[in-house]
């Protein structure tokens, strides 16, 4: 029975992967997660060596077209499994080793998930090939956001990250909140504590009598929703349109403004609920309602922006299907 190299090879990084998850779960000792990932680069060197599987076809994706210019496209099948792979290891390997680091992050979980998807991504027929571009670039640009552009930032700000932080949720989130709700009848203020590394933002509101103080975090300042959009979006337009130009940009500074704007009216509706209701509706509504609301929005929002798009861009996704298997037809580069 012939295994094909894909089986090993997410085998491998699924381990690699595991030792991190583990670490932080405080389940083992350093010597099994060193095991992990040992069997991990063991079993991804044995899909490249030692197994010889049926020979696959060159993609058609867009990572392939790109490669295809300096590599052979045969090369390139080999190349993207195994940077995903070393992705998960050297990414696994320093947080194990390098970091104090104690809980497991958002970021952990993207660039796993980024690894694990260039392993799979010549896995499955070639007429998934947008499909599989529009998971990896995605997964890419959120690593890009959350792995190397916040990491970068929280390095370089040090001790002033969290000032930032706050001012910016202060001005960006809770005065826009605070005027919207006043102007529908709901007494509230705002209030900005920088002396913590904890939550900075405040917003009291009214409800029958009495103040009730909501805390504003992170999660709720739009600034993982804007890095979603931003990935999501801009993964979606290479996939179809294949370019980036000024209208495209447009589209996506446009974008950011209306997830900025939808946080904001789904933060107000949450306190003018909690002014009407109370906290136990608050609580409700921002824990199952509010994000319908966003995603209400912004769907609509990328209805209107693609159908534009469309227009003047141009081709539409059957076209670009049929470039894209055209493109593979081509005599293939050599070395």
């Amino acid at each position: 029975m012939r295994i094909p190299k894909d089986w090993p090879l997410l085998l491998g990084s699924i381990l690699v992967a595991a030792a991190l998850y583990n670490h932080y779960m405080g389940h083992s000792a350093y010597f099994v997660e060193l095991v992990f990932i040992a069997s991990g680069i063991v079993l991804a060197l044995y899909s490249q060596v030692y197994v010889r599987g049926e020979a696959k076809e060159p993609g058609n994706g867009i990572l392939v077209v790109l490669l295809s210019k300096v590599i052979s496209r045969e090369r390139s099948t080999v190349l993207i499994p195994l940077a995903g792979f070393l992705l998960v290891v050297i990414w696994s390997g320093w947080k194990l080793l390098m970091t104090g680091q104690a809980d497991l992050r958002l970021e952990d979980f993207i660039v796993t998930l980024f690894g694990i998807s260039l392993v799979l991504y010549n896995a499955g027929p070639s007429k998934y090939a947008m499909q599989k571009d529009f998971v990896v670039l995605y997964l890419m640009f959120l690593t890009i956001v959350f792995a190397v552009i916040w990491k970068t930032y929280a390095i370089v700000s040090g001790d002033s990250y969290y000032r930032i932080n706050a001012y910016s949720e202060y001005y960006l989130i809770n005065i826009p909140v605070v005027f919207i709700v006043r102007m529908f009848g709901v007494g509230a203020s705002s209030e900005l504590d920088a002396s913590s590394h904890g939550i900075s933002n405040y917003i009291t509101f009214e409800y029958h009598g009495r103040d009730i103080l909501l805390g504003i975090g992170e999660g709720c300042s739009g600034l993982y929703s804007a890095g979603l959009f931003f990935s999501a979006f801009l993964a979606f337009v290479l996939v179809r349109y294949r370019k980036v130009d000024p209208w495209i940009l447009a589209a996506l500074g446009l974008g950011f403004i209306v997830t900025w704007t939808s946080n904001i009216i789904r933060m107000a509706i949450t306190i003018m609920i909690g002014s009407a209701y109370g906290a136990p509706a608050l609580a409700f509504f921002h824990g199952y309602i509010g994000i319908i609301v966003f995603v209400v929005f912004v769907s609509i929002f990328w209805m209107l922006i693609v159908r534009w798009l469309d227009r003047v861009e141009g081709p539409t996704k059957p076209q670009i299907e049929e470039d894209i298997v055209a493109e593979a037809q081509e005599p293939k580069a050599t070395d």
